[in-house]
């Protein structure tokens, strides 16, 4: 169990309750800002001993400005044996929480849900394959009228529920919405769920999540109708892919590895049809254009990362002894700055808010008029040159 800090940190944190499906705007991070959000620094911990997985969740998700979803299998009232501090980037931070209670990150669009861990890299798969199948049942009957209903279905935006809200009012909400009907929606069980938000995102990926937590899905009949069924034991992504004769071996080679389920069928000269994981296809596309590696938190210098913190009235040694055991580099000698006069039981109280680590040990050293030197290596507080 998570033992109470001696520190006050925290970034403000918010809750708020919404409608059952509406779209309103909630200041979520989506797109390239998301993207640099999961590779800034990040430290979590607790106010109080009593506090409970979803309410660490809520605390990443208000203080972050993310969507985080807690699979209806997970229990939310679970202790978290993390020990404090939790940190390193913020993808980094929702994989040891995750994993503290048997889980797993999957990224649904712009949200994070956090599921079982031997339900994993099934969700983001399921979502694209219904994508898939919506796109091939309308090209094999194509209208202006299935096309308007393929645009509504795909188009994303942001949805929110209420707390104890009912998945199955939930999903009907959205058929109507889209404009299709359900032909079993007694299949789904009777449930209330937890309040939550999802930032761009669409009726397909929203009902494949609602589904995929009690191991359902659905498929499309012939009159644009939906009807529910339980999750298929094969759930993959099936592309086509034009590539120089040269490399249809060379693409199996290279991903065979990391995608031993994925199926590979040469279409002609030139052609290769791959079924496999969405992440599979993702790493295909990222190969075929030449896209580098994303960048990792450990390539960028300490100095460019960015720090938002609080602290209310700490001293000197309490802070430094916090941001070492957080992980960042600083080097420090209590004994000789107080040799030098340097008051390290004096309180402080700050708040930076994305700061680099040259601004926010400005914050720190600054009341104390205590030099320090940030460096590709280290932060060194009271150098000796």
């Amino acid at each position: 169990m998570i033992k109470t800090s001696n520190l006050y940190w925290i970034v403000l944190f918010l809750f708020c309750s919404v409608n059952v499906i509406q779209a309103q705007p909630m200041g979520l991070l989506t797109g390239s800002e998301l993207e640099k959000k999961l590779d800034e620094w990040t430290s979590v911990t607790f106010l109080e001993v009593d506090e409970t997985f979803a309410d660490l969740c809520q605390q990443i998700s208000s203080s972050q400005s993310i969507s985080i979803v807690l699979d209806r299998r997970m229990d939310p009232g679970r202790e978290v044996t993390l020990q404090l501090p939790i940190s390193g980037s913020l993808n980094e931070v929702l994989q040891k929480v995750a994993r503290d209670q048997q889980a797993v990150v999957d990224q649904l669009g712009d949200a994070f849900v956090i599921v079982p861990e031997y339900r994993a890299q099934i969700l983001r798969t399921l979502a694209a394959m219904h994508e898939e199948n919506l796109k091939e049942f309308v090209r094999k009957a194509p209208s202006q009228e299935r096309s308007q209903w393929l645009t509504r279905l795909l188009r994303r935006k942001e949805y929110s529920w209420r707390r104890l809200s009912e998945p199955r009012q939930l999903i009907e909400s959205l058929a109507e919405e889209a404009e299709f009907a359900i032909n079993n929606p007694e299949e789904i069980p009777h449930d209330l769920w937890r309040a939550n938000r999802i930032p761009a995102t669409n009726p397909i990926e929203l009902i494949s999540l609602f589904l995929f937590q009690y191991d359902l899905s659905f498929q499309w009949e012939a009159d644009g109708s939906m009807t529910i069924i339980p999750l298929p034991d094969q759930i993959a992504v099936t592309k086509k892919y034009r590539l120089p004769s040269a490399q249809i071996k060379t693409v199996e080679e290279r991903f065979q590895k990391d995608f031993p389920a994925a199926t590979y069928a040469a279409r002609g000269s030139g052609n290769i049809e791959i079924s496999g994981s969405a992440e599979l296809h993702d790493a295909i596309n990222a190969w075929q254009s030449g896209k580098p590696e994303k960048e990792s938190m450990r390539d960028i210098a300490w100095k460019d990362k960015r720090y938002t913190l609080k602290v209310e009235r700490k001293s000197l040694s309490v802070v430094l002894a916090y941001l070492k055991e957080a992980g960042l580099p600083v080097v420090y000698d209590l004994e000789a700055m107080k040799a030098r006069g340097v008051e390290v039981d004096r309180l402080v109280t700050f708040e930076t808010t994305q700061a680099d680590a040259q601004e926010l040990f400005e914050k720190i050293c600054g009341p104390f008029r205590l030099p320090f030197r940030v460096t590709d290596e280290a932060i060194l507080i009271d150098p000796e040159d």
